[in-house]
């Protein structure tokens, strides 16, 4: 069998699809030698659990603690040394525009989050078959809440200040 590509909606936990919060060690280290992975956890009905499932996904799903459905963590590695299969997936909004990080407009995808994602299972050479996620489409946003360690006082946000326009300043 070929690649398969694979449109599953679900409930996001744990999203870290951009480079910046990438997981850079994994279980026991096994991200450090491609710079860290994207991944996400994605908490699925049965319909959308049995869709990957008949593609060929050999992960296995664990049931949600909260009865949300069964959840299969999907990743991606940073730098596989191949451009076509590494760095972060896309992520975009509902209408198809970029999804940015916290570090710049969007915000990190928060646990609750509603997401449709797009994996690619796939055939290996050692006769099992692959996942990798491919895609992120933010559906209903719910905001990352970082949370604080016990006795710091949280920053505040800083929002950008325009520069100050002198009166007599020719504008063109």
């Amino acid at each position: 069998m070929a690649a398969r590509l694979v449109t599953l909606k679900g409930v996001a936990e744990w999203a870290k699809v951009f480079p910046e919060n990438r997981d850079h060690d994994g279980y026991e280290g096994a991200f450090r030698e491609h710079d860290g992975a994207c991944t996400i956890d994605l908490i699925m009905d049965d319909d959308n659990l049995n869709r990957v499932l008949s593609a060929g996904c050999a992960r296995k799903p664990k049931p949600d603690p909260m009865g949300r459905g069964n959840k299969i963590r999907f990743e991606r590695k940073f730098d596989t040394g191949q451009d076509w299969n590494s760095g972060p997936p896309v992520v975009v909004k509902e209408d198809g525009t970029p999804w940015y990080s916290e570090f710049r407009a969007g915000g990190l995808i928060g646990n609750g989050s509603t997401v449709q994602v797009s994996v690619t299972v796939f055939d290996t050479q050692r006769k099992i078959c692959g996942t990798r996620l491919d895609k992120v489409v933010v559906l209903d946003h719910v905001q990352y809440n970082q949370p604080e360690a016990i006795g710091e006082t949280p920053l505040p946000v800083q929002k950008p200040v325009a520069a100050p326009v002198k009166e007599d300043a020719i504008l063109f």
